[in-house]
């Protein structure tokens, strides 16, 4: 009789706590909550694409800078990921004197919602042709970053950081952006997703480029080989002993990102 009192009174417990669960989330939508940032010092941007799609970014800023003309650092992630995958140098950079604006690419985290229809698209709806608008997605997003925040970025100090799909993406936009003075790209391909980069290198011109890879990134490594030979000056690459990639690669090599802020002091600073 007491283990059947006992058993009752856990199951209207639990029982309690599931309807306050079901009744908190009939006032706060998932986005809602997923869009809060506690930070005071970030921003949410937000933009509608010509084809009706909201795309999303994050701009970040030093806690104790004079907000006044700050150089701007760009970060474009992978494929399959979001701008929070990023988090891991978030800090390091603003806490470096950097702004810091990390966008979801379209189809990924919050750059997923359409205007036309009212509702977020399933990731199979992207099909692979939409990456060739990339480019101008960032290019669109950023340029709504200055309107809304010009007041405390420099635009003529503006520097690319972009991880395999995300890099590729990411040189495709600063070829015809002057004010981006440095770009690094992250285990880069010569095509992720019919992004093609040889002719961005070249067009890219005597800016400075920065590049990281692993060795065991049989196509990273490869796609460096052949860039080199396209590109008629001395590439500035890094090569880690490990089979990470990407966003990977930065979250697990200290000394990269150590690099990164090296490169980002002294082209933009």
């Amino acid at each position: 009789m007491q283990f059947d009192n006992l058993r009752q009174s856990l199951v209207a417990k639990a029982f309690s706590i599931l309807l306050l669960a079901i009744v908190v989330s009939l006032f706060v939508s998932d986005e809602a909550m997923a869009r809060q940032w506690p930070r005071p010092d970030s921003a949410e941007v937000t933009v509608m694409t010509p084809d009706s799609l909201e795309l999303v970014g994050y701009l970040y800023w030093p806690k104790d800078a004079k907000l006044t003309k700050l150089p701007l650092v760009v970060l474009l992630h992978q494929t399959s990921e979001t701008h929070g995958a990023w988090n891991s140098v978030m800090d390091i950079l603003c806490g470096s004197d950097f702004a810091v604006f990390a966008m979801d690419l379209r189809g990924h985290g919050y750059s997923i919602y359409d205007f036309r229809t009212g509702q977020n698209r399933p990731p199979n709806t992207f099909y692979v042709g939409e990456h060739a608008r990339f480019p101008a997605d960032i290019r669109q997003l950023v340029g709504k970053l200055f309107t809304e925040h010009g007041g405390i970025l420099d635009s003529t100090r503006i520097a690319v950081v972009g991880a395999e799909l995300g890099g590729n993406a990411g040189l495709l936009y600063a070829v015809d952006e002057p004010g981006v003075r440095f770009t690094a790209l992250i285990s880069p391909g010569l095509e992720y997703r019919g992004l093609q980069i040889a002719k961005a290198i070249k067009d890219y011109g005597e800016r400075p480029l920065f590049m990281a890879t692993a060795k065991q990134d049989i196509y990273s490594m490869e796609s460096i080989d052949l860039l080199s030979d396209v590109v008629p000056r001395v590439l500035d690459v890094a090569v880690f002993d490990t089979y990470r990639y990407g966003n990977g690669l930065v979250d697990t090599e200290p000394q990269l990102i150590q690099m990164l802020i090296d490169r980002l002091r002294q082209y933009l600073k």
